[in-house]
């Protein structure tokens, strides 16, 4: 990239960013000039990844698409399934061939990797040395066991960080948190304030009002795990269901086996901790929340379906009920199904924790993301996830041809604007609806209304790859 490249999609990310935080505001919002900016990004970010991106690059020369093309010609030839970020030698972990695994990375990456791996015998310690190295490496995975692997350089996870704060404070904070004077003055506080200004007062002043609690593990760069310890820190006081890292190691080994005494021990402290301690764990944090309460604090709860399902279970097994405080926040996120395969119903949760809880049924958010996209959307009142402008949606038919219209069904795929570092036109493995118009919450634009794996993909997340340890 030149850097007038450079300087121009830096101006263009901040613009979009700015308009992300007017459309999370619902008002003065301009999604003729926020399309042209997306797209604008998109044609830029396009034209680097030829230049530096060697699976791009061969993908484009197959297609017979030059540096200077159209997006409708990306959606068409140039967008990946998901399955480019799985695409090594599984052979390569097993060996712990890690030599191998950068030169593979580099090939979806737009810069050589090679840092030194020398004594590095573990995913966990080759994330490590990437991160050392300033390639964020999050990875995800499913039942099949194997893991995807997203590079993002330190300015894209940067930028991330940025983005997301930037519209989901207004669409949290001015939504659903604080009196009505508080909201009244949030509005036009955000309005006024830049992008790089909102999140670094966000950082400094953090949550106070509130404590954190999240039913996953204290460390890990899988999926959810990351949102924890970016956001842990912003909170009074935090604590976690698991206090333990959660190690790629032992994840690979619950569907592949542990092949040496330092996998055995893993696997043993993974199982100790979330099937012989499972309840002991959750009461611990019934506990810690009855502390907040007592402290006239608000909580704030993250996690999966299948955990506020066992904590709901717990609960109501001991026969308790926990009157969070006013303004308090419950947000979830992933598949519905349980460990045991079971489809969980999401009005029957939300009834169950309104009612454990004494909290609005509003006040209980879902959120649906992915490892391989940069933005959180999050469930309105209207039962919609609205996609911020940041996000190009595409909509694919059985055949992988992107579909027209306002109201489609198909194979969600999506070009997102702030992927720099790594191919960002990418084809999911979830079924969706998507409709384009205004919703009765306020926010235009694009929104998923329905959301399901699509056939023949596997179930993704935590909950998909610990099914059969737990079953």
């Amino acid at each position: 990239m030149t850097t007038g490249q450079s300087e121009r999609l830096r101006t263009v990310h901040r613009q979009l960013i700015k308009a992300a935080q007017t459309w999370a505001l619902r008002q003065g919002f301009d999604p003729g000039r926020a399309r042209e900016l997306r797209r604008e990004a998109i044609l830029i970010n396009h034209a680097h990844y030829i230049k530096t991106i060697p699976a791009y690059q061969r993908l484009a020369q197959e297609e017979g698409v030059s540096e200077v093309t159209d997006i409708e010609t990306i959606k068409k030839k140039l967008m990946s399934t998901d399955d480019v970020f799985k695409s090594y030698n599984q052979e390569w972990l097993e060996q712990a061939d890690f030599g191998q695994m950068n030169q593979w990375l580099s090939g979806i990456y737009h810069k050589r990797i090679d840092v030194d791996v020398q004594g590095v015998r573990s995913i966990d310690d080759w994330i490590e040395r990437l991160r050392a190295a300033g390639t964020n490496t999050v990875y995800s995975s499913g039942t099949s066991g194997t893991f995807s692997f997203v590079p993002r350089d330190e300015t894209d996870w940067a930028l991330v960080k940025t983005a997301n704060t930037v519209y989901l404070t207004p669409l949290l904070t001015y939504r659903k948190v604080g009196t009505a004077l508080v909201r009244l003055l949030v509005k036009p506080a955000i309005r006024l304030l830049s992008p790089d200004t909102l999140v670094k007062a966000v950082n400094k002043a953090g949550l106070p009002d509130f404590d954190g609690f999240f039913l996953g593990f204290r460390q890990g760069n899988m999926g959810n795990q990351v949102l924890i310890r970016e956001l842990a820190p912003l909170f009074r006081r935090h604590h976690f269901l698991y206090d333990i890292d959660l190690t790629a190691a032992a994840l690979r080994c619950l569907r592949w086996g542990a092949q040496t005494e330092e996998d055995r021990q893993l696997l043993g402290k993974l199982q100790k901790e979330t099937i012989v301690e499972r309840d002991s764990n959750y009461l611990k944090v019934i506990g810690h929340i009855k502390t907040s309460v007592e402290e006239s604090q608000k909580v704030f709860l993250f996690g999966a379906p299948y955990q506020f399902k066992e904590l709901g279970e717990i609960m109501s097994g001991e026969n308790q009920r926990i009157a969070l405080k006013k303004g308090s926040i419950i947000l979830f996120g992933g598949g519905w199904k349980s460990f045991t395969g079971e489809k969980m119903d999401r009005e029957a949760l939300v009834r169950i924790l309104s009612a454990t809880f004494n909290i609005p049924p509003e006040m209980i958010l879902e959120g649906y993301s992915m490892t391989e996209i940069s933005v959180l959307m999050v469930r309105c009142d209207s039962g919609r996830f609205h996609i911020p402008p940041l996000i190009e949606p595409v909509v694919f038919d059985e055949e992988l041809s992107p579909l027209e219209g306002k109201n489609l069904s198909g194979t969600f795929g999506f070009l997102d604007s702030l992927a720099v570092s790594y191919p960002g036109f990418i084809i999911s493995g979830d079924h969706v609806r998507l409709m384009d118009e205004e919703c009765q919450c306020g926010l235009c634009g694009p929104a998923l209304v329905e959301i399901g794996r699509a056939r023949n993909r596997e179930v993704k997340g935590c909950g998909g790859i610990m099914t059969s340890f737990r079953a």
